[in-house]
């Protein structure tokens, strides 16, 4: 099956923070049940540079790439056989962005201040957005690459956090773009790609009311921190599941 969207994408940080699955039950709606590792769930932001967004299987040269920052929160979830990701958020740093990936997918994209900053090998990432109550969700992170490249091992965290190909969500909850009808099933969207190239990172995340703004309680415990060079995905056509 061809992908609707090939997507690009550079210097990932990922932080995955442990919480009690009774916390995050509220945030994962019927039918969807949240999925745990080591008996706790997690809740992951993903900071990256989106570098290029392409119609199907289509790359885009570099010279006309237009990259723009943008923070993925989520967390891991369950229904039936289907596990994957269920995004409480994504801010885009790009307006056109948000609203391509609101209308056509069905996920909750939002526009925000969002930038990336490089100084060498250092990264320095922010993002700013106001919520519908009136504050803010803010994350901002400093980090690098420190350590030999790796891949996950099955069965590891990362396999849990960070190898995962589906995202669900409620169908009643899709747009008109999706065959979602409105129904108890579930639209389970699918992405192609290989296999993450992961490396251990010296980072400080300096800011963060992400979870808070979610309506998280505050972690107990410090964020697992990895780092990415990039990806490249195929982003394919979302189904419903009963």
């Amino acid at each position: 099956m061809p992908p609707l969207l090939t997507v690009t994408g550079r210097d990932v940080l990922f932080a995955h923070w442990p919480l009690d699955p009774a916390a995050v039950e509220p945030l994962v709606p019927d039918p969807l049940s949240v999925a745990a590792y080591d008996g706790r769930a997690r809740v992951s932001a993903l900071a990256l540079e989106n570098v290029a967004v392409a119609p199907g299987a289509l790359s885009v040269p570099r010279g006309l790439r237009r990259g723009f920052a943008q923070l993925n929160l989520r967390t891991y979830v369950e229904h039936g056989d289907e596990s994957g990701v269920y995004f409480l958020s994504l801010d885009s740093g790009s307006r056109l962005g948000a609203a391509v990936g609101q209308r056509a997918f069905g996920l909750p994209f939002r526009p925000a201040q969002a930038r990336i900053r490089r100084a060498g090998d250092t990264v320095r990432f922010t993002s700013r957005r106001r919520t519908d109550a009136g504050d803010a969700a803010v994350f901002a992170a400093r980090y690098r690459p420190d350590g030999e490249a790796y891949a996950a091992e099955p069965d590891s965290i990362e396999a849990f956090c960070i190898e995962r190909v589906r995202y669900l969500f409620p169908a009643r909850e899709a747009t008109a773009a999706l065959p979602g009808d409105g129904s108890d099933g579930v639209v389970v969207g699918r992405i192609e790609r290989d296999p993450w190239e992961l490396r251990p990172v010296d980072a400080t995340v300096r800011t963060n009311t992400l979870l808070a703004a979610a309506g998280l309680p505050e972690p107990d415990a410090a964020p697992e921190l990895r780092y990415s060079p990039g990806f490249r995905m195929g982003v394919l056509p979302p189904e419903t599941r009963d």
